[in-house]
């Protein structure tokens, strides 16, 4: 099962509509779970839509999925982290109208190659990808929440999380 959110304050119709492409190219057919927030539009007949969830809700859907598809906000990021979940993330564009500023490009940019389980995609190919490699993926291809031994952001993260026994 895959379990999409794009958090609660504006709709990410570009991830939805790109996630629904993909899943309709590769005849995926696992249950999706998708968190659209209250201004989306989007619908998928294959796919179980609801506009918000209660945090029970929310943590209920994240912990049975096998992988999380997301913008890059920070908390999903985490969680992720948090609960050991593979996660592809797409930041929101101020240009294209998706947020108020590029923050989460920055956190895409500061994250991307820190943690082999998490993929940051900054375009409808890159997703294509990393959903080809969520679904595809297995424990024993690659570690869990493993950040790069050689990255002061991965040892501050871990240190954060309580994740220090996984750095060196």
């Amino acid at each position: 099962m895959i379990f999409i959110t794009v958090g609660t304050q504006l709709p990410f119709d570009r991830l939805l509509e790109s996630f629904a492409e993909w899943r309709d190219s590769r005849s995926y057919s696992g249950e999706v779970v998708a968190q659209v927030g209250e201004d989306s539009r989007f619908t998928h007949p294959d796919m179980q839509i609801v506009k918000t969830l209660s945090s029970e809700e929310y943590y209920h859907w994240f912990c049975q999925a096998q992988g999380i598809v997301s913008h890059a906000g920070m908390g999903s990021i985490l969680s992720c982290l948090d609960h050991s979940k593979r996660g592809v993330f797409m930041p929101r564009q101020y240009a294209l109208g998706e947020h108020r500023n590029d923050h989460q490009l920055d956190t895409a940019k500061a994250f991307n190659g820190q943690y082999p389980s998490l993929a940051f995609c900054s375009d409808k190919q890159a997703l294509f990808t990393a959903l080809d490699g969520l679904i595809n993926a297995t424990a024993e291809q690659e570690p869990l929440s493993q950040p790069n031994q050689n990255s002061e952001l991965g040892r501050r993260i871990a240190e954060y999380l309580g994740l220090k026994g996984h750095v060196s």
